[in-house]
């Protein structure tokens, strides 16, 4: 414990791309820009040729955020923004002049290889999470809900661990793109759909807005907006798209008929006989109730059409492996649910038979309310139905700042489960960051042999620097915690870890950009040995430093060193 509170401590091209009679954008210190409204349409071609893109707003000057700072983008970029009564268009002219643009025709939300633009909307204008909508030059398409996230520079060689915000990409929306390579770069038309977004009910609004490209032979990310990286929130920084008026959502109703049946077959004495099941009727609705609040349904979902789960490996046998939701009905508004710890796990819900889901924002609250049930193939009897209810409700406080709530209730036969947690993210002073969750659980089994009340418990400060930093977390979780609508990797242990890092940047012109470290030291205790002051059960430390050079280029080295304890309690039960 010493030794880990110790460590603690220790512009070519521009002209050519100048739409005749574009209208400039505003160069305000907060980048505020008013796009014009247009009572129009144009074909999503990537050809920004229509007249209607000579009255958009221009907007231009970017700047660099990623390796360095601070700093004017080498590589120009011109956005091009105007929006129509029933949605938003963009236009992107990317400039190349120092490399070859890499595109390919990715699959959706595979595009991370790929030179790429993402258009970030924050359409409450709060400052918390914002829609990311990416395209690459060919127009493949990356979408997903935005948050801010510490960032780890030097810990790792791949670029995403620097991010100073993090993407889930897992919700899916309707938009087009439309992107073609260039003789100056390329070239990229989007159009988002008010239907697919959710947004203020407001007369007049103001967005929050940014632009992220990213270079990839040069390893550099651009942003519009000025972004300083000592700055604990990413989203606080964007600019603005201010004077959206008159917004027509119109109805937002979805409706997906289905109809399923299982046919088996098998030879009987050299001849074919089939077994056809009966036809089940089944579907998914999804009701635009305001503009902010989405209400969805489904009886009978057939998933047979989702991604098949990635196959994966857990080093530690020891923790359990979860993966991400990919079914329809579950991915609206599943950004509505997020927390700290996984208090609410919707692929528990596995074969259900129906649910409902109210996901979106009241005033400044964020609501996500899910009640379902499960067939009776998935329950411990098999004859009852299983049913799981969970409520997520998060309130804005100052700046990033925010305090939420959840209750999770499963009910199979006799036995039952109850979950309450509270968490909260506190920011202050623009570098540090506190984020907090505090949980219990109590299961009721029916026979008399119920656990009693178990907590979780966790604590994380953050310091943002640009030259130092650091991320401490420590985290309890009870052996009788059971979190049974939600997903725990693993119970009856207390982690402490320190993550100390620090960067030196060098000048424009040099021929480094960057030499960063970070060392990442992990304590873990099983439950009772913490509380009661007894000797530590696992130690790791990982070691890191990551030299980056001009033109993209990097050199990462990593030494770990782990040492683990078994206690016998794991494995008392275990024999050959």
């Amino acid at each position: 414990m010493t030794a880990v509170l110790y460590a603690l401590f220790i512009p070519l091209w521009l002209q050519t791309s100048a739409q005749t009679g574009a209208m400039p954008a505003s160069d305000s210190p907060a980048r505020e820009v008013s796009i014009p409204r247009l009572e129009a349409s144009v074909t999503i071609d990537g050809f920004l040729t229509e007249p209607e893109w000579n009255q958009a707003a221009l907007l231009s000057g970017f700047y660099q955020f990623l390796p360095i700072d601070s700093r004017p983008a080498e590589d120009s970029t011109h956005v091009l923004a105007w929006y129509a009564p029933t949605g938003i268009y963009f236009g992107i002219r990317a400039f190349e002049a120092h490399g070859e643009v890499h595109a390919t025709l990715a699959d959706r939300d595979k595009i991370e290889t790929d030179d790429y633009i993402q258009i970030l909307l924050d359409t409450f204008n709060d400052r918390r999470q914002a829609f990311v909508v990416g395209v690459n030059p060919l127009g493949a398409q990356s979408d997903g809900v935005i948050r801010d996230a510490q960032q780890t520079t030097g810990s790792k060689t791949q670029r995403d661990e620097a991010l100073p915000y993090k993407i889930d990409l897992t919700p899916d929306y309707i938009y087009q793109s439309k992107g073609r390579l260039t003789a100056y770069g390329y070239e990229v038309e989007i159009f988002i759909p008010f239907k697919s977004l959710r947004y203020q009910s407001e007369d007049v609004q103001t967005w929050g807005f940014n632009v992220v490209r990213r270079v990839q032979h040069s390893g550099f990310s651009d942003a519009w907006t000025q972004v300083n990286l000592s700055n604990v929130s990413f989203l606080s920084q964007c600019g603005e798209l201010t004077g959206l008026k008159n917004l027509r959502r119109g109805l937002v109703l979805d409706l997906s008929p289905e109809i399923t049946s299982v046919v088996n077959g098998a030879t009987d004495g050299g001849n074919w006989k089939y077994d056809a099941s009966t036809p089940e009727l089944g579907g998914n609705v999804r009701w635009g109730v305001t503009n902010n609040l989405s209400l969805t349904a489904t009886i009978n979902p057939d998933f047979s059409q989702v991604e098949a789960d990635v196959a994966k490996i857990s080093f530690d046998p020891r923790q359990a492996v979860s993966f991400p939701e990919k079914r329809p009905f579950f991915l609206d508004g599943i950004e509505q649910f997020d927390m700290p710890n996984k208090i609410i796990y919707t692929r528990r819900l596995s074969r259900p038979v129906a649910a409902v889901k109210l996901t979106g924002k009241v005033s400044d609250f964020n609501v996500g309310v899910l009640s379902g049930a499960d067939r009776r193939s998935t329950s411990i009897t098999g004859d009852d139905y299983r049913y799981i209810n969970a409520i997520r409700l998060s309130r804005d406080l100052w700046e990033q700042s925010s305090l939420g709530m959840a209750y999770t209730h499963k009910v199979d036969g006799d036995h039952t489960n109850q979950v309450a947690s509270v968490d909260g993210r506190l920011n202050f002073a623009g570098s540090y960051s506190v984020t907090f969750q505090g949980s219990g659980s109590f299961t009721d089994t029916g026979d008399g042999t119920g656990s009693e009340f178990a907590p979780l418990w966790m604590i994380q400060g953050i310091r943002s620097g640009r030259r130092f930093g650091f991320n401490v977390r420590l985290r309890g979780i009870h052996s009788d915690f059971n979190a049974e609508s939600g997903f725990i990797s693993q119970t009856n242990i207390v982690s402490l870890t320190a993550t100390p890092r620090f960067t030196i940047f060098g000048d424009e012109d040099s021929w480094f950009e960057s030499i960063s470290g970070s060392a990442n030291m992990v304590g873990n205790w099983t439950y009772d040995d913490f509380t009661s002051g007894k000797k530590i059960l696992d130690r790791k430390i990982f070691a890191n430093a990551r030299f980056g050079f001009r033109g993209g280029w990097s050199v990462g080295l990593s030494a770990l060193g782990k040492i683990y304890g078994y206690p016998g309690e794991l494995y008392e039960d275990y024999f050959i």
